[in-house]
């Protein structure tokens, strides 16, 4: 369905084009092409990690200058062993986590994901389930930063419950 309606946004821009000559249109079907490709790169990167289980399968989809900031722009990590560290212990720490992208929105190289995470902490045997969007920049085709934002004290209070 999302790549459907990607592709469906992508004709419809090509084909609105009067002049397929026009440099606004060569920019537009760039940018969509732009686009499309973060879209996947970002996708596959998430969803092969937690799949696989294995935070190292980032690592040709990270850029080398990664950073994760907090909710109020501070840099929280820096790098692609800093960046991965950050979220391995979501992988690590539940080995039944599901992590799911419910919607990935973007224009260019900015992306915006809304985001499910699901699982059983390994030590305690709790249950977490949380919601959350992240702001992410991509730079040629690779992950350059994330910022979440997402309910922290609802997910430790699961935890402590």
């Amino acid at each position: 369905m999302k790549k459907t309606f990607l592709v469906t946004f992508i004709l419809i821009s090509i084909l609105s084009c009067n002049n397929k000559d026009s440099q606004e249109c060569i920019e537009l079907i760039k940018a969509n092409e732009v686009l499309s490709k973060n879209m996947d790169n970002y996708r596959t990167a998430w969803e092969t990690a937690f799949e696989n289980r294995d935070i190292n399968s980032l690592d040709s989809y990270l850029h080398e200058e990664i950073t994760h900031l907090n909710e109020d722009g501070d840099i929280t990590s820096s790098g692609p062993e800093e960046f991965k560290n950050s979220y391995n212990g979501y992988i690590v720490g539940f080995p039944d986590s599901e992590f799911t992208i419910l919607k990935l929105y973007g224009q260019g190289d900015q992306l915006v994901k809304h985001w499910n995470f699901k699982g059983t902490h390994g030590d305690s045997g709790k249950k977490v389930d949380v919601y959350g969007a992240t702001l992410v920049k991509m730079k040629d085709g690779k992950i350059l930063e994330e910022q979440d934002y997402w309910d922290a004290r609802k997910f430790y209070k699961q935890l402590a419950d």
